[in-house]
């Protein structure tokens, strides 16, 4: 975010007395009816064919949209031929992981599919949604009401781009299992927006808005307040159950963790209400929720392969729009500004998480495809990397880190971030390699 729309949030937070309070409005689980569909469990029945697409949208606000849009557009232009039949590669793409900017994008296309081409650049990737959030919240009619601004920006999120859609309207007949995260800091853990994390506060995720979720997903800690869910009573047996079936001797010491936390949830008396913000502070790659799936959700050992398969391909596309602007420190023996430092100290932070997450991941995805290799099948891994540091022509990798983290871009810019995204996946050597053996195979 700039520094003028951190200056007009506050300001907007003290016109209005930082009263207002962000109602949980989350629903609790009928025993006597079933629970929302939108599991881990209907994924692994519904996909089974010789390739499996999975998607990793990052953090970055519109920049981040924009990248991760090209990327959509580039897989809905390559053709590949699979059972004799040649398809869009967009058509087999199962998962989708995004947080913050690129939950707009994410949930848009779970919403709408192919639409998505005919209308995010006007409903998102165009729209000044800055400015536009910055009116409404210095509005002098927002002084007076209890929306706070969290609650303003997915008002505004639900009548401009998402509509009234709640995750009981992504169908997961013709949509990738969208993963829209945002970060627990009741818990400090990485919440994802599906029905086996709503299953920890006994409630229901089908009626759950698509809006509040990426709010949540997106709101920035103090510029924006926690997105909340209320932890209902009432499933501690099911959650007992649920926790005895997982087996930790295998695990690694990150899910051990993560196992650790979700438990948190069950202590209903300290942990009643969830309070969510961006979910770039515990996963700024949308990839960790993806290696959850794939250690705890055990989602690779129980895809089925189909009878005939000799070799299946896992792809898993990372599309990181983190920047590395040039901030001057090194042109001035002056000490840095508190700006300067705090800034360096964040993009420093950040990089070095990022590298080290997709260090453990694309040393994971070895592991997991031996396991899920069978006498009859092997499993091939491939993670494909696109980031502005793969951008080739120097200008514009220069132009792209000094974009901010922002939700109003130029025009001009916002065309080439897509084509941007657009190129590097198809140009990727990675990328091109998967595509030949894919297309070898359907000879």
């Amino acid at each position: 975010m700039t520094h003028r729309f951190y200056t007009f949030l506050i300001m907007a937070g003290v016109l209005s007395g930082c009263s207002s309070i962000n109602q949980p409005n989350n629903v609790v689980k009928d025993e006597s009816k079933e629970a929302s569909d939108y599991t881990l469990t209907e994924l692994t029945n519904s996909t089974e064919n010789d390739v499996t697409i999975i998607l990793a949208f990052s953090g970055g606000g519109t920049r981040a949209a924009a990248l991760s849009y090209g990327v959509l557009e580039q897989l809905r232009d390559t053709q590949i031929v699979i059972n004799g039949k040649q398809k869009r590669l967009l058509d087999e793409v199962d998962v989708i992981s995004s947080v913050s900017g690129g939950s707009f994008t994410s949930a848009y296309y779970g919403i709408h599919q192919d639409k998505i081409f005919d209308s995010y650049k006007s409903d998102f990737l165009y729209r000044d949604v800055k400015d536009d959030l910055v009116s409404i919240i210095l509005s002098p009619v927002h002084w007076f009401s209890s929306l706070g601004r969290t609650d303003a920006a997915n008002q505004y999120y639900e009548e401009n781009i998402f509509g009234s859609a709640t995750f009981n309207d992504i169908d997961p007949q013709s949509s990738p299992y969208i993963i829209i995260n945002a970060s627990d800091i009741t818990t400090g853990l990485r919440f994802s927006f599906i029905q086996e994390y709503f299953d920890l506060l006994c409630s229901d995720i089908g009626e759950y808005p698509i809006s509040k979720a990426v709010a949540a997903s997106a709101a920035v800690p103090v510029l924006f307040e926690p997105v909340v869910l209320e932890n209902y009573e009432g499933c501690y047996e099911q959650l007992q159950r649920q926790a005895a079936q997982v087996v930790t001797n295998d695990l690694s010491y990150q899910s051990k963790k993560t196992i650790q936390d979700i438990r948190d949830y069950s202590d209903k008396d300290s942990n009643r209400y969830i309070h969510l913000v961006d979910g770039g502070i515990t996963d700024n790659l949308g990839l960790l929720a993806i290696y959850d799936l794939l250690e705890l959700g055990n989602f690779h050992s129980k895809h089925v392969m189909p009878d005939g398969v000799n070799t299946h391909q896992v792809i898993v596309i990372s599309v990181d729009a983190s920047t590395s602007p040039e901030l001057g420190i090194g042109q001035s023996m002056e000490v840095p500004s508190v700006p300067q430092t705090l800034n360096s100290i964040t993009d420093i932070q950040l990089h070095r998480y990022n590298d080290a997450t997709k260090a453990l991941f694309t040393k994971s995805m070895e592991q997991w495809a031996k396991e899920s290799s069978t006498e009859t099948t092997k499993v091939y891994p491939h993670f494909i990397d696109i980031g502005f540091e793969h951008t080739k022509d120097l200008q514009k990798k220069y132009e792209f880190n000094q974009v901010p983290t922002d939700f109003t871009l130029e025009k001009g810019l916002v065309d080439a971030l897509i084509e941007e995204g657009q190129l590097q996946l198809k140009t990727n050597d990675e990328f091109n390699r998967v595509l030949q053996q894919l297309n070898s195979e359907a000879l």
